[in-house]
């Protein structure tokens, strides 16, 4: 009888143990489900990216490798002259004239740059005018009606596509250009005018015709808002100089 006890009680013991075993395994299992889960949320929130998002991230992430490329095209042409100068001050030359030649180059560049000299090459023409569709019974005239803000998105996303000059109704757009509404005008360099406008950008005309027009682009959106919209790539575009002059009253030099 004693024996009979005791083999019950080990089959007992050994019933609760798998009973423990598995109810450990079920929850190893549930643990890792949840896991995963987790793993696959924010927050709480499962995470989406739209499209126009990605057209975006894709490209500011080209604009960055162009701004790449050209840095490290800087530094290897200037470690080229560095270099240069080098084999001349060692061959005990006078390299005065070459410092001459490349001071010309660098102020023919900055002269490109700060729009002081009319500049040409292929681009894009970009064409904007009001819409002339019927309004719908909740809608202002303003929704069809071309504004300042849009003519700064479309500078913006010629800019972010490589854009190396641009220009508005021949007004050249610089670092200090301003744009605002003025009643049914637009000021654009102490200038005013209205409508249409005319955008002309010296670049790579695809990439920017392609930002514009493309999935998820600026121009695509004001031609679904019913604005009239046209983009002409052009391999001979003319952009005029800066009229106005460049005058700082306030910023100076800093001097270490």
């Amino acid at each position: 009888m004693l024996y009979l006890r005791m083999t019950m009680s080990r089959r007992a013991a050994d019933g609760e143990m798998k009973r423990s075993f598995l109810l450990m395994i079920v929850f190893c299992f549930l643990l890792s489900f949840s896991a995963v889960v987790l793993a696959q949320t924010s927050k709480g929130q499962h995470l989406y990216v739209s499209p126009k998002v990605l057209d975006d991230y894709k490209i500011t992430i080209e604009g960055e490798k162009k701004e790449i490329e050209n840095l490290n095209t800087l530094v290897s042409e200037s470690r080229k002259k560095l270099e240069q100068y080098e084999a001349l001050v060692a061959e005990d030359k006078d390299i005065g004239r070459e410092l001459k030649q490349q001071l010309e180059q660098d102020l023919e560049l900055y002269s490109l740059a700060s729009g002081d000299v009319a500049v040409k090459g292929p681009g894009v023409k970009v064409y904007i005018d009001d819409g002339q569709r019927k309004l719908e019974s909740w809608e202002t005239p303003n929704n069809i009606l071309v504004h300042d803000s849009d003519l700064l998105l479309i500078i913006n996303d010629l800019k972010a596509s490589g854009a190396e000059a641009i220009s508005i109704n021949g007004q050249r757009i610089v670092d200090v250009t301003a744009i605002s509404c003025s009643g049914y005008t637009v000021r654009i360099n102490d200038q005013f005018f209205a409508r249409p406008f005319r955008i002309e950008a010296i670049g790579d005309g695809s990439r920017m015709s392609a930002a514009l027009i493309g999935p998820g682009g600026y121009g695509t959106e004001l031609k679904e808002w019913g604005l009239i919209f046209k983009v002409t790539v052009a391999d001979d575009i003319l952009i005029p100089a800066y009229a106005e002059s460049h005058a700082y009253k306030y910023i100076s030099p800093a001097v270490n």
